[in-house]
């Protein structure tokens, strides 16, 4: 259910915004009352002085101090009081349909009339006295008294009616004043109220300029960070194809590197077979001239006889754990290979195909050459018939195999 407001008319003004309780206090309030509730209210502001600012500067200062202090709003009801007596309605209570009317009438050019309409309209007798009093005023105001009314009565002095025609004629003085007086109370607080509006317009506009001031820079930026992504990528994408062209022509160059390593290696095979067909010649060769003339027997022996004695210099081959570890890796023709040299070994060390000599760093053993790269390490074993077959190496990985077998 609608209440009524409290006695006195108390509003929460502080709850209003700064510009709607601005420019309620400059439509409710004149200039001298602005003034003099800015001093009652001992307000300062800061590299200004009060009496100088406009009235739409002293309302925004006083809406400015109710909103920071509300019980500063009580000074203000109380001019509104003085000025205009009570507020509208105050023991009526209001709906929100009843407010939206009450202000439709209060803010109309004719709202004396439309409230005199709606009273004498109301179906309560009561209601409808209560527009009596107040067309009686606008009788004496507007049309004088009635006829008859300051005629002098028959047989007065004529002194006496000519003294009660000019307290009439003071009387509407009086009124006319009063009336002047609202009529430019009236004129300046809209003249206040318009200039209010058109400052409230101007900023308006300025504002609006500034936005659209603000959309053209935040558009421009837009197509700057457009027209630099735009830019961004095709920078990136001619990286990219450049790195892609990069790639490629590296990969080329690797694959012509390759392919003359694969030349290089297919003619070392070629060299090395060829000297491997003229090693295993020499070889088959000496062995022939190293070979005793057999005596003539009376009869042919055959394969199940026993074999021929060991030339005085062969010396027996001990293959160790290691050689056999190191032919991991190794193809099997550098193998078979291996295993000749080590058997060509054991007959004559000093045979010229092995090319066998000491390795340096490490006294005691020596290397025989297997292949162009290739060498394999021997050391005499510990019976003086013995030689210690140790390991089939590169001949890059020699210095290495010195530098681990002297911290064994």
């Amino acid at each position: 259910m609608p209440r009524i407001p409290p006695t006195g008319g108390d509003a929460p003004l502080h709850e209003l915004d700064r510009d709607l309780l601005s420019v309620f206090l400059f439509m409710g309030l004149t200039p001298e009352e602005t003034r003099e509730l800015v001093k009652d209210l001992d307000l300062l502001v800061p590299g200004f002085r009060t009496d100088a600012l406009s009235d739409v500067q002293r309302c925004d200062v006083l809406a400015d101090e109710i909103r920071a202090r509300p019980e500063g709003r009580e000074r203000a009801l109380e001019l509104l009081r003085k000025a205009f007596g009570r507020m509208a309605l105050p023991r009526t209570p209001l709906d929100p349909a009843a407010a939206e009317d009450l202000l439709a009438v209060g803010s109309s050019e004719h709202g004396l009339t439309l409230a005199l309409w709606r009273v004498l309209a109301d179906p309560d007798a009561q209601v409808r006295s209560r527009a009596v009093p107040v067309l009686h005023e606008f009788v004496q105001d507007y049309y004088g008294a009635p006829p008859g009314e300051d005629r002098p009565e028959a047989g007065a002095d004529g002194e006496e009616g000519e003294a009660r025609a000019l307290s009439r004629v003071r009387e509407l003085e009086k009124a006319l004043a009063r009336a002047e007086e609202r009529s430019e109370a009236t004129r300046r607080r809209a003249e206040e109220q318009r200039e209010k509006l058109q400052e409230w317009l101007h900023e308006a506009r300025a504002r609006a300029a500034q936005a659209v001031d603000e959309l053209t820079r935040a558009r421009a930026a837009a197509q700057a960070a457009q027209g630099a992504r735009e830019r961004a990528e095709a920078a990136l994408s001619a990286l990219q194809a450049t790195d892609a062209a990069a790639d490629a022509q590296r990969a080329r160059l690797s694959a012509r590197e390759l392919e003359a390593e694969v030349l290089a290696l297919r003619a070392r095979l070629e060299r090395q077979a060829a000297r491997e067909a003229a090693l295993a010649a020499s070889l088959e060769a000496a062995q022939t001239q190293s070979r005793p003339p057999e005596a003539p027997q009376a009869v042919e022996r055959t394969a199940s006889e026993e074999p021929e004695e060991a030339p005085a210099g062969w010396l027996r081959p001990v293959y160790t754990r290691e050689f056999y570890d190191s032919l991991e890796g190794w193809d099997l023709r550098i193998q078979r290979a291996a295993f000749k040299q080590a058997s060509l070994l054991a007959q004559d060390h000093r045979h010229p195909s092995l090319r066998a000599l000491p390795l340096e760093g490490l006294p005691g053993y020596y290397r025989v050459r297997v292949a162009t790269d290739v060498r394999l390490l021997y050391r005499r074993g510990e019976r003086q018939n013995e030689i210690e077959i140790l390991s089939l190496i590169d001949r890059e990985d020699l210095d290495r195999y010195v530098r681990q077998a002297k911290t064994r």
